[in-house]
């Protein structure tokens, strides 16, 4: 729709519903139309920073994606420190994954996005953090504090993807979540830098692999909730009456679902 396709998007909404074996209302095929009809003209990844609303959203869901990809890097290669047998915690912080991906999904159904990505991060963030307080002759206690650190930064990495995309209008959603992951790859290439910091104390890589994540968790919180939101369709810029060229805001027209 956001490429001015309107028959074939026609073509694929009634190929789904009849797939699911249900009907297409009037209504929604009329309201593809407007959007398609009234939608502004394509928009790329630069629109992100003309408008202030969009702007702000990219900068906090990116320091989001680099602190919970930090983390979850952070955690997975530093494995050799914790004390118990490498092959052993590799088995276990891979099977960790599998219940923190279905843990996250559900929650943020319950929730909401943001109290859970805030969530998720501010816990990783302390799980490193309490890591450090535990005497080194106690290797059990700091792995199962390790895996519950992994056990957040998985389930952060999933709601971002999902609340990054529900946070864009779909006519920027593919290079808003494309921008973010960006970020996310440059947190894994320098997460693994961080354990030379050990040089100094070996504390240092626990400290900082615990304040990033925290860090980002509050900001979090400024973000708007998406949960049970219609998604944005289109994005509309327009100039304030007495404000500045560069003071813009982003009216999208969606409402709650019933």
């Amino acid at each position: 729709m956001s490429q001015g396709k309107k028959e074939e998007a026609l073509k694929e909404l009634q190929r789904a519903a009849k797939v699911n074996k249900r009907s297409v209302p009037g209504d929604l095929l009329e309201k593809v139309l407007i959007n398609v009809e009234t939608s502004p003209n394509r928009k790329n990844m630069m629109d992100i920073f003309r408008v202030s609303y969009l702007r702000k959203l990219t900068l906090i869901m990116a320091f989001n994606w680099f602190a919970a990809t930090f983390l979850f890097y952070g955690l997975s290669l530093n494995i050799g420190s914790f004390g118990l047998n490498i092959y052993l915690t590799q088995l276990i912080f891979g099977f960790i994954e599998i219940p923190a991906n279905f843990a996250g999904l559900t929650l943020i159904q319950r929730f909401g996005r943001k109290i859970c990505e805030a969530g998720f991060l501010v816990f990783g963030g302390a799980s490193c953090l309490v890591a450090i307080a535990v005497p080194k002759d106690l290797p059990a206690v700091v792995t199962v504090i390790a895996m519950l650190g992994k056990f957040a930064a998985t389930a952060a990495c999933s709601t971002a993807h999902v609340y990054t995309a529900e946070l864009y209008p779909t006519d920027l959603r593919q290079s808003g979540v494309g921008l973010n992951s960006m970020f996310a790859r440059l947190a894994g290439i320098l997460s693994p830098l961080v354990r030379l910091l050990e040089v100094y104390h070996y504390s240092v890589p626990m400290v900082v692999y615990g304040i990033i994540p925290m860090a980002a968790g509050g900001f979090c919180l400024l973000l708007p909730e998406t949960l049970n939101v219609e998604l944005q369709e289109i994005t509309v810029i327009k100039n304030t009456i007495n404000g500045p060229l560069g003071d813009q805001c982003c009216t999208e027209g969606t409402d709650n679902k019933s």
